[in-house]
């Protein structure tokens, strides 16, 4: 997995990244309707890859019982200071996927992995064991969500760049921007540079942050989580989609 230092040193640029409306969360909430549908009065959700918070507090702010985990203490910083200045009874736990079970007692009904944060798993085995740890914290018959960006189309297309738009904030304007590198040979890592041109009083400065994925094929994904114990999969995937969900139920390992 990526050099968790390295989204320590993001966290505090992260969020440029995104638009005012994504920040909010309310757009995620909307897109995971059906499977809140299912929680049950009570019941508890659990962002497994929270960043900043950004998705765990929306469901909160939606009357949610969830908390929030992920590998970056920068990032759990940052969602716990967005936590304590809205005022939002959210717990987050610096925390890898594989270490979830030894970190959490309490089951959920709902496990979130979003964000195309499972790319960073380095390895077949580091996958399947990073599902497994998110498996063991769901209560039986619970759902896992993960969505991930269509490395098949992205591998083929190589694009150079990601340009976003222009973001401004509290008087500071910025551009972020992607670059990105593609490995030579297959199944090597993607490397993205995250490139933010800022503006504040006049003075222009350039910041980025490296990031690695390890690009996968759906078929794998789904046979992962079949190893770890899934069933039920159901996915969004097609080829021309730019990123896409698997939804799998917890089964019961023989």
């Amino acid at each position: 997995m990526n050099d968790v230092s390295e989204y320590d040193d993001f966290a505090v640029d992260y969020e440029w990244v995104y638009s005012d409306a994504t920040l909010t969360g309310e757009g995620r909430v909307v897109g995971l309707q059906r499977l809140l549908s299912e929680v049950p009065p009570g019941g508890a959700i659990l962002d497994s890859a929270c960043g900043t918070g950004i998705t765990a507090l929306a469901l909160a702010r939606a009357g949610f019982r969830v908390e929030g985990a992920d590998a970056s203490r920068g990032m759990i910083a940052r969602a716990r200071e967005h936590a304590r200045a809205e005022g939002l009874d959210v717990p987050f736990t610096v925390c890898s996927w594989v270490e979830l079970p030894d970190r959490f007692e309490r089951k959920f009904d709902l496990v979130l992995c979003c964000g195309n944060a499972i790319g960073h798993c380095s390895s077949d085995d580091e996958m399947l064991r990073s599902l497994q740890g998110m498996r063991a914290v769901l209560k039986d018959s619970g759902r896992l969500l993960i969505d991930s960006r269509n490395w098949k189309k992205l591998l083929a297309e190589r694009p150079r760049f990601t340009a976003f738009g222009v973001r401004e904030r509290e008087g500071v304007r910025c551009i972020p921007l992607y670059v990105w590198t593609f490995p030579d040979r297959p199944r090597g890592p993607v490397l993205v540079e995250v490139v933010f041109l800022f503006d504040r009083d006049g003075k222009v400065h350039l910041k980025s942050h490296r990031v690695t994925y390890y690009p996968f094929q759906v078929e794998e994904l789904l046979d992962r989580l079949e190893k770890a114990g899934f069933t039920e999969p159901s996915t969004e995937y097609a080829d021309d989609k730019d990123v896409y969900r698997v939804t799998v139920r917890r089964g019961s390992l023989p």
